[in-house]
């Protein structure tokens, strides 16, 4: 191993027991040196912002008969209507028990905490990005977007409430049953602890910060104002994240994207550079050039500090390094320098590469 090898292996290997004491895994050289010239950070928002655990906070039920167009469950007084409620949760909750999406398996708790029948249904039919249809008991149902809803029947009803709850960060699911509209829950998925302040980093740092979602615009636009966000890409479909990343490309900036989901995978790949959630699916983190382990956007902070305190410590190496062997040895061949002193001087220079690279480990991340 010649000198300059053995000097980016002691530097590489302090910056990789720190990441790996840190759950920040770098895959390659490569991503420490793309991550020295990003510009913008895009992250998916559900599992990395959020917690990726959403609950149902709101239901509005406007079709029941002897009741006002908008009521709470909560609010329903008569045996009757709520009986009329745990129906209609219990034909939502049945159908989205087939989907392993996190607002179906929001729902799906949602109904169980609640103690409502949930059967299997049938002819199951999911719309990627929108919604889905079955039978369940019979019955056809559908839930969805209000967007996906609408296309088939009218929604103006709930329109009030819809608006109301997607100003308020939530996703709103609209639910009908053989034609009829029936209502809609809204669900929340609350951010993760350390988001606000990873955004406010990131910005610092001299880095654009945007999201990346599904949702709705206004519920988007609601989340990404609590977080400190200016930019979003709100109503992609799972698909089309790829595009996201293309078109930001397109401007001319190198991107970063973070994701933990099958649907990320290609955006992580084409990225110029892969941020994979360690929580997440194992398409993502093998797409993904840096992996974290545990914990939340605060890791993409450090793994990009630490990424960047690597390569300047394996440029900080070959400066003293050279410098000790450029300086010393003419010196001591024209018997300017005692041969003593210059053997002592390159010594010097192994062991302040090491210390150098050692400050890795001790090196303020979060």
């Amino acid at each position: 191993m010649t000198d300059s090898q053995l000097i980016l292996s002691i530097a590489i290997l302090g910056g990789t027991g720190r990441g790996a004491r840190e759950g920040i895994l770098i895959k390659s050289g490569e991503a420490r040196e793309r991550n020295r010239h990003l510009d913008v950070i895009l992250f998916d928002k559900t599992g990395t912002l959020t917690q990726g655990k959403p609950v149902v906070t709101d239901s509005s039920i406007p079709l029941l008969p002897n009741l006002s167009a908008d009521l709470s469950v909560k609010a329903l007084a008569s045996a009757e209507a709520l009986a009329k409620a745990e129906e209609w949760l219990g034909e939502v909750a049945s159908l989205e028990s087939s989907s392993e999406h996190p607002l179906a398996q929001a729902i799906v708790r949602y109904a169980s905490e609640h103690k409502l029948v949930i059967q299997p249904p049938q002819e199951v039919k999911a719309i990627v990005g929108k919604g889905i249809e079955g039978l369940v008991n019979g019955k056809r149902v559908r839930v969805g977007s209000p967007a996906f809803i609408s296309e088939t029947i009218s929604i103006d009803s709930l329109r009030a409430r819809i608006d109301e709850w997607q100003g308020d960060g939530k996703t709103v699911v609209v639910a009908a049953v053989d034609g009829q509209l029936l209502g809609a829950l809204a669900i929340a998925d609350a951010p993760k602890e350390h988001a606000k302040e990873s955004v406010a980093a990131l910005k610092r740092m001299g880095r654009e910060v945007v999201m990346v979602t599904g949702d709705h615009r206004r519920t988007a636009e609601a989340i990404a104002r609590e977080l400190g966000i200016d930019q979003i890409e709100a109503e992609v479909l799972p698909g089309a994240k790829l595009e996201v990343v293309k078109r930001w490309q397109a401007l001319g900036k190198r991107v970063a994207y973070v994701g933990d989901g099958i649907n990320d995978a290609p955006a992580l790949t084409q990225a110029d550079l892969g941020i994979a959630m360690g929580s997440g699916t194992d398409v993502a983190i093998e797409a993904g050039q840096i992996v974290l382990v545990g914990g939340g956007p605060e890791k993409v902070v450090a793994g990009i500090k630490l990424t960047a305190l690597t390569y300047r410590a394996i440029k900080q190496n070959l400066f003293w390094a050279f410098f000790y062997n450029v300086v010393a040895i003419p010196l001591a061949a024209v018997g300017l320098l005692n041969p003593l002193i210059a053997s002592a001087a390159m010594a010097l220079s192994s062991v302040s590469v090491v210390l150098n690279s050692i400050r890795i480990k001790s090196a303020k991340l979060h």
